[in-house]
């Protein structure tokens, strides 16, 4: 009995132990130390940011010109295609010629029966020109007559063989021989001038450009591209009467595109045509450097604001018109403070941080900012010059995390 006592306490004894490890809680397995985040920083620096203007827009063809006929006539052939590219001089369309073929040759024809009309007419003038001639002769003579007649008549009249009434018919016979003298120069004067001639000379001139005109209409049928650029409308259709009212086709330039902005009386005394600017397209979402390149030297009253226009380089046809573009015009105010890059700067219920590192630990800090550039931006308050911000990494990071610096690329 005492064995069995003995033993039973001993299985008693060994549960007790078993359960008691297994019933305790192990020891707390210490935990793994949180791995630090990779992140590139720069130092707060001392620098210069240019003050600008920030304007948004939309892109539109540098040129644009509607092409419409010098006449109207039936669109016999349309070569023109929506968004083909043409250059200077290429043939978009062409009316019938068949009216215009039939008024050349009646030109013709009227000019033909002008210079015949011309040669007619020196024939005639040449036996009018002698005739007023011989006609001056003959009233030089009588003249000639009529004097010696008169001086003779005069002497008998100072001898009394002849009475004053005889002296008076010779007077009147000597006056109109000298008017009919005078007749003759005129009619001599004007049959010289050949005045038939200059008539029939200016209907030759008038059926020479009647002639001209016509061909020219009929030139003007073919109708080609003023400028090279690219087919940007077709509203003509082929068998439709077109007019010089109603365009058939435009072409546009592309290369460069243009932005226009309109500045305040303030903003416009810092920018000039060639300041440099960055055009930013968010439907592509990539920047562009662009140029000023005309500024209105005259306020617009309705916007009050001066019109300015900024050219934008596509040379690859990659931008189209219509697209948004955010620009900013940068002035000649420098602003001299702390800076650091844009990308070191976030937004967080519409205020400014940044990371600031200190002892491999990220705080995060917020800033007051300034002006701003494309790459550069102003920090008023929130850290000092040579402190050390996150630039790349941010968006993995929380207040107090631990970072691990590694070298920009």
């Amino acid at each position: 009995m005492k064995i069995k006592a003995k033993s039973l306490s001993l299985l008693l004894l060994c549960a007790i132990v078993v359960s008691g490890c297994t019933g305790q809680p192990a020891a707390e397995e210490k935990k793994a130390p949180e791995a630090p985040t990779p992140v590139q920083v720069t130092q707060v620096a001392t620098g210069t940011v240019a003050s600008s203007a920030g304007f948004t827009g939309k892109l539109a063809p540098s040129k644009t010109v509607q092409i419409a006929p010098k006449a109207g006539g039936k669109i016999q052939t349309l070569n023109a295609v929506l968004g083909q590219k043409v250059a200077a001089g290429t043939v978009l369309f062409t009316l019938d010629k068949t009216d215009l073929m039939n008024a050349v040759k009646q030109a013709e024809a009227g000019y033909q029966v002008a210079l015949a009309s011309l040669k007619s007419s020196g024939t005639n003038s040449n036996q009018a020109a002698q005739s007023a001639k011989n006609q001056l002769a003959q009233a030089e003579q009588t003249l000639a007559n009529a004097q010696r007649d008169f001086q003779r008549m005069n002497s008998l009249f100072q001898q009394g063989a002849i009475s004053s009434q005889q002296l008076e018919q010779s007077q009147l016979a000597l006056k109109n021989a000298e008017t009919a003298y005078a007749n003759a120069q005129t009619n001599a004067a004007a049959a010289g001038e050949m005045t038939q001639i200059g008539v029939s000379e200016a209907s030759v001139n008038q059926a020479r450009v009647q002639l001209e005109n016509a061909r020219q209409q009929l030139a003007n049928a073919v109708v080609t591209a003023p400028i090279s650029g690219y087919i940007s409308e077709v509203t003509g259709a082929v068998g439709e009467i077109a007019s010089p009212q109603m365009p058939v086709v435009t072409i546009v330039v592309t290369n460069p595109l243009i932005v226009k902005a309109n500045l305040s009386e303030a903003e416009i005394t810092s920018v000039k045509v060639g300041t440099k600017t960055v055009i930013e397209l968010p439907a592509l979402a990539k920047e562009i450097q662009a140029t000023v390149t005309a500024i209105s030297p005259v306020m617009d009253n309705q916007l009050k604001a001066y019109p300015v226009e900024v050219s934008v380089p596509n040379p690859t046809n990659e931008l189209k018109a219509d697209m948004i573009a955010n620009l900013k015009l940068s002035g000649n105010t420098q602003v001299t403070s702390l800076v650091v890059p844009r990308k070191a700067v976030f937004d967080e219920n519409n205020k400014q941080y940044v990371y600031k590192v200190e002892g491999g630990v990220a705080k995060k800090v917020e800033v007051t900012v300034g002006e701003e550039s494309s790459d550069m931006i102003e920090i008023k308050t929130g850290v000092a010059k040579g402190e050390q911000v996150v630039v790349r990494g941010q968006t993995l990071l929380k207040d107090g995390a631990k970072v691990e610096i590694q070298k920009s690329e």
